[in-house]
């Protein structure tokens, strides 16, 4: 049984919320903080130009060369699609090691759901098991059997599990070694579409500095928003922004499994205190980026019509294989009265907008 550990990463990079995200995806966060150009000035009680400073944001500088240790990089990851795995079959494990294990848990004699698995792979001293896990399989022997007599944290996240007492018989199969081909003329003629290392590395770099171009505008806006200051944080966006976090964070710990959210919190290291002063900065992130991005179509006089909403209602019916009713209705239960379909979309266009808009004018370093 796995602790949850990778819902710590979604929460704690909160404040990444919208760097991580493609800018469509970025847009779809702010959910219920509109654009000048989404509402009427009756319908909310600010104006982004009077809350931010904008830095300058044309002619803003993209570094689109590529590094030696970004090239590496490159080589690494195409190293390691190649590689294969060698299993050894004798000797003892170690920390450190992957290795693959059969293994049982029972509570009171029983097994529990989800609490077993055959040809599991694990690497020893990272697992994300429960504490005691990977230490009692460290120093077992191949072809060797073993029970682990540990206990779940009281805070585990599932009643059923939460302080009780496990036994996990646990079969180590073998020790798995990577083997990785060497790079040269050879392993570059066999498996990518050059012929040469030189010729590998030439179009690797072309490759790369192409990827930062594309994403020009992305790089461009997001300059923009750390060199703006935001004067004042209007407290209607905030709130909103707030409560919008909240109740992702929220499904997120129903699909993670967890029935309780405090528990969740638990799981992250967290209480009810940090994660409301983790709720409020990331807010404050949010509220910044979408009034920078507010403030620059109202400048320029971006905005978005009603047949551009249309078309891309229509696109995510078509690509959704639903009816518009359905997607309506799904949308409706997501976000309730909070924003209508179409101020979604409008809000996810526009930024695009100002995105698309910020990387034409930027200025491409090669």
């Amino acid at each position: 049984m796995k602790k949850r550990a990778v819902v710590v990463s979604v929460l704690l990079s909160a404040s990444l919320f919208l760097t991580g995200c493609s800018w469509s995806d970025i847009a779809a966060k702010f959910t219920g903080a509109d654009t000048e150009s989404t509402q009427s000035s009756g319908d909310k009680d600010y104006v982004a130009a009077d809350c931010v400073t904008l830095a300058e944001y044309k002619g803003v500088e993209v570094d689109c060369t590529v590094s030696d240790d970004e090239l590496q990089s490159e080589i690494d990851s195409t190293l390691s699609s190649h590689s294969t795995e060698n299993k050894i079959k004798k000797g003892t494990c170690k920390k450190g090691d992957t290795v693959s294990i059969d293994f049982v848990g029972k509570i009171d004699g029983r097994e529990f759901d989800n609490g077993s698995a055959e040809d599991y792979s694990i690497t020893l001293g990272s697992s994300g098991f429960i504490d005691g896990f990977d230490d009692g399989v460290i120093g077992m022997k191949v072809g060797k059997k073993k029970d682990l007599k540990l206990r779940f944290p009281d805070d585990y996240g599932k009643d059923e599990l939460n302080g009780k007492d496990v036994v996990f018989t646990v079969t180590l199969n073998y020790i798995s070694e990577t083997v990785t081909p060497e790079f040269n003329d050879e392993f570059v003629a066999n498996n990518t579409e050059n012929k040469t290392v030189d010729e590998f590395k030439t179009a690797t770099r072309q490759n790369l500095s192409q990827q930062k171009k594309d994403k020009a505008g992305e790089t461009a806006f997001g300059t923009i928003e750390e060199g703006s200051e935001v004067k004042t944080y209007p407290e209607s966006l905030v709130s909103m922004c707030s409560s919008q976090l909240d109740a992702y964070y929220r499904y997120m710990s129903t699909q993670y499994g967890f029935e309780d959210f405090n528990a969740f919190l638990t799981q992250m290291q967290m209480n009810e205190d940090s994660y409301k002063q983790m709720l409020d900065q990331s807010a404050q992130s949010i509220a910044k980026t979408q009034l920078v991005a507010e403030a620059i179509a109202v400048k320029e006089g971006i905005a978005v019509s009603d047949e551009e909403i249309k078309e891309e209602i229509t696109n995510a019916v078509s690509q959704g294989g639903q009816t518009e009713e359905d997607l309506r209705k799904s949308f409706q239960e997501l976000y309730g009265d909070v924003i209508t379909i179409e101020e979604y979309y409008r809000i996810t266009l526009t930024t695009n907008k100002v995105v698309d808009f910020v990387g034409e004018n930027a200025k491409i370093v090669e």
